[in-house]
């Protein structure tokens, strides 16, 4: 009887399976091995040539500079959104019924296309018609122009990064509050314990596992990033916004470097696990 409700469950699972090793566990084992080997996606030869590709890597100073944006981005999005997911949250939880229609608004941004958004942002911080320079404009402050200038391009980008990722934040937040057990906030009215005390002393001590969540989820969304990037600046102006996907892209399919672009796709890889193992780390030390 086991035996045939093991075949049974395993001829269930074998589509997925087989979808899981062609599309991804393959992949990921072939793209290890071509980031040991200097290809360019044309020639049936691969020269093998080590790890040289990772110590050229570490010396390029276009990849210096990638990280050194990528970083900037994930934690600025990361941090920023999660702060203000939980403000909103905290916000909404008191307005009782009438919060779903403000969640709706607010998980709206996550769910939308992130091509047709970015096309939007475009035209909003366009200098000339956008709704964002007209609006300074009508204040008397000079107007930026966000996507062309080099100190400009890496805000902009973030801010959409913020807009897009702030509705996840909010929704697992408000779900988090929720869960709380009313007991605990009941004796403290008794007390005489004011709002901020109670946030500060009980509401986020208990939403730790839920910021933990939030976090590692921000952070290896943010740090992937692509498409808006691709869409508003395409990396520049002059790199100010060449996130590590963007270079991995130019690297691969552009310039047709197919090991060094696998090299770069292994290093974010493995900068996504230590940063995922060494929050979970800190967790477990909290709990």
């Amino acid at each position: 009887m086991r035996n045939r409700q093991a075949r049974t469950a395993y001829l269930l699972i074998a589509p997925a399976l087989l979808l899981f090793i062609g599309f991804t566990a393959y992949p990921f084992i072939w793209s290890a091995q071509i980031s040991l080997t200097s290809w360019d996606g044309l020639n049936a030869v691969k020269k093998f040539v080590g790890f040289q590709n990772y110590i050229n890597l570490f010396g390029d100073a276009e990849f210096r500079k990638s990280l050194s944006v990528t970083t900037i981005y994930t934690v600025s999005v990361t941090l920023i959104s999660t702060i203000l997911g939980f403000l909103i949250a905290l916000m909404l939880q008191r307005r009782g019924k009438s919060s779903v229609i403000y969640r709706t608004i607010f998980f709206s941004p996550v769910v939308t296309a992130t091509v047709a958004a970015a096309v939007v942002w475009q035209l909003l911080f366009d200098p000339y018609v956008g709704v964002i320079d007209l609006g300074l404009k009508a204040l008397h402050l000079p107007g930026p122009n966000w996507l062309s200038d080099t100190h400009w391009a890496l805000p902009a980008v973030i801010i959409v990064g913020i807009w897009k990722r702030l509705g996840f934040a909010v929704i697992v937040y408000a779900a988090g509050l929720s869960s709380l057990p009313t007991s605990c906030y009941e004796a403290a009215d008794l007390d005489g314990v004011s709002g901020w005390q109670k946030v500060r002393y009980m509401t986020i001590p208990l939403m730790r596992p839920v910021t933990t969540l939030v976090l590692i989820t921000g952070f290896i969304d943010a740090i992937q990033v692509f498409d808006h990037i691709f869409i508003l600046t395409s990396g520049g102006p002059m790199g100010s916004t060449n996130v590590m996907s963007l270079l991995l892209f130019n690297q691969g399919f552009k310039l047709f470097r197919l090991g060094y672009a696998s090299a770069i796709g292994w290093t974010l890889f493995m900068i996504i696990l230590a940063l995922t193992m060494l929050q979970w780390q800190i967790r477990r030390r909290h709990e």
